[in-house]
């Protein structure tokens, strides 16, 4: 555990495993502490053994500690470390995050990320973090999640590193992500059956791994859970969602952060980060045999054909996905809600830094 001195900005997850959340809260650190900013991560509770995002923690130097897990230990800490604000993520920090804010007059502000509202116990949580979502100001990374939240509610691109690679040069078809019903995983396997010329990986882990093993297709390979997508990315030449619910998922922006075009259902903010035939396709939701035209399409693109989309992909993470195109935006929420709360915000040169990036930035012709 690194030790925290008082944090600008705590970033609050109720966690035990890496996903999208997580990697999420990983870019949104490294992207303050590039504006200047002194944040730092807050796990509700440590479950069993070390996070597995702490050796990423370590490497960008982003302080971390656990809480305790009960239900008062986040406004204990905030009344210990008095920061300057609290931005939360997920439906369990979320609420017990609002609870901490109201009990410490702490600016907070929460993210909604997941497209799926589950079922069961995880679907009653999910009510209740929009009921009590007045309590804090809202960001959605999806229109469909916005319309969910009472106004006003802020809708604004996920974001990653600005992009410095060169476009990779692989052959496979891949899934990156939870193997779980909502993410399509199944649907990915059926693909490979109607193109078994071509190469298909799995990246990822999760309920359906013994079942989507068993049924495989011979071209497919399951490459498990991996910490980090940074070695592999070379063998990838697209990128397959498959999802039946989504957000705007992470792998989608790292994959054309790497020159990988995204072919995609029509799910969450999709349609808005992929334009069709520039950056990667969207299909309608669940039409399998419309994917799978489309990847044998990719497949007979010629190699010019290819940079072009590789280009295309890095420039549109670089101008509207990554750090300095949103932490200046998210900044004036943060400034905001600090307001509303009666304390003043300070007053850095890094603001000023955050204004003149946000004016550089291209603008559309």
């Amino acid at each position: 555990m690194d030790v925290m001195d008082s944090p600008d900005i705590a970033i609050f997850l109720d966690s035990r495993q890496q996903g999208g959340i997580e990697t999420h809260a990983l870019h949104l650190a490294r992207g303050l502490k590039k504006f200047g900013y002194s944040p730092s991560i807050l796990f509700y509770c440590r479950y069993n053994a070390d996070h597995p995002i702490e050796p990423l923690l370590h490497h960008h130097q982003i302080p971390f500690e656990y809480l305790d897990g009960k239900i008062n230990s986040a406004g204990l800490w905030c009344r210990r470390h008095s920061p300057l604000l609290i931005h939360t993520h997920g439906y369990k920090a979320n609420i017990i995050g609002r609870l901490a804010a109201k009990l410490t007059d702490t600016p907070i502000v929460s993210t909604f990320h997941n497209g799926d509202r589950g079922s069961g116990l995880i679907r009653l949580y999910h009510w209740f973090d929009e009921l009590t979502s007045r309590l804090s100001h809202n960001i959605a990374v999806s229109p469909e999640i916005a319309l969910r939240l009472p106004e006003p509610v802020k809708l604004m691109n996920n974001f990653i590193e600005a992009p410095r690679w060169s476009a990779t040069t692989g052959q496979e078809v891949a899934f990156v992500g939870r193997l779980s019903h909502e993410k399509g995983p199944d649907l990915f396997l059926q693909l490979a059956k109607h193109l078994p010329d071509l190469h298909f990986t799995v990246y990822g882990s999760g309920n359906l791994h013994e079942t989507l093993a068993a049924s495989k297709a011979p071209n497919v390979k399951f490459a498990g859970q991996v910490t980090s997508m940074e070695p592999h990315w070379q063998q990838v030449g697209l990128l397959c969602i498959t999802s039946r619910e989504e957000g705007l998922p992470l792998v989608a922006l790292e994959a054309m952060a790497h020159g990988i075009p995204v072919l995609s259902f029509a799910v969450g903010a999709l349609p808005e980060l992929i334009e069709a035939g520039s950056n990667g396709w969207i299909i309608s939701e669940g039409n399998i045999k419309q994917m799978s035209k489309q990847i044998r399409h990719w497949q007979c693109l010629s190699d010019e054909d290819k940079k072009k989309l590789a280009q295309t992909c890095i420039e549109t993470i670089r101008k509207n996905y990554s750090y300095d195109a949103v932490i200046p935006e998210l900044l004036t929420l943060y400034r905001h809600a600090v307001n509303k709360a009666g304390y003043i915000w300070p007053e850095m040169p890094v603001q000023e830094q955050a204004q003149e990036l946000l004016q550089e930035l291209p603008r559309e012709q």
